[in-house]
């Protein structure tokens, strides 16, 4: 099997990640705007995964040149797989995070969730909101939004969640602590 192009992923993914993180939007929360505010993950995360990207990276590169030359028993093939695969699956997870953002105007609020269609919700259709999942870094948990019956959203707990709550402003869909 031929190992190029799985080199060229651990080479190759890590760059376009670095390059992307620099050239990209700024990735900082926009608050106190005259309309909206804009939550997003923080650049210190995004970057923390670039990093894991090219560190397991260089890694694979490194481990498959021992494995071509000779000096590790493992197969070439195998390494490069491994660390082509760590790297494309961190790399996917990179570009979902990035995605993801939550922008709240007077009356409602705009998710783009890490897959799919953004979602609009009206804070006067909100009929309940409650923490769900575990405790993220930041300190908050995720917070499920309830509209008709039904879940419409999920707030990630990486964003700034007691900001939002702020700016929804509907203390009484909020579950009693």
């Amino acid at each position: 099997m031929p190992v190029e192009p799985l080199m060229a992923v651990c080479v190759l993914a890590p760059v376009a990640a670095f390059v992307l993180e620099r050239v990209g939007s700024a990735r900082i929360s926009e608050r106190h705007h005259s309309h909206h505010d804009t939550y997003v993950v923080p650049a210190t995360y995004t970057r923390a995964l670039v990093l894991m990207i090219a560190f397991m990276g260089f890694m694979g590169v490194v481990l498959g040149g021992f494995s071509l030359q000779g000096v590790l028993s493992a197969s070439a093939p195998a390494v490069l797989g491994f660390f082509g695969g760590f790297v494309l699956t961190s790399f996917v997870l990179w570009w979902v995070t990035c995605r993801y953002k939550v922008s709240t105007f007077d009356d409602r609020m705009e998710v783009t969730p890490f897959v799919g269609a953004p979602i609009t919700v009206r804070y006067e259709d909100i009929e309940r909101m409650e923490w769900c999942g575990l405790r993220k870094g930041s300190g908050y948990r995720d917070l499920a939004v309830w509209v008709g019956g039904r879940r419409v959203v999920r707030l990630n707990g990486i964003v700034d969640v007691e900001q939002i709550i702020m700016c929804i402003d509907r203390f009484d869909a909020l579950p009693p602590v």
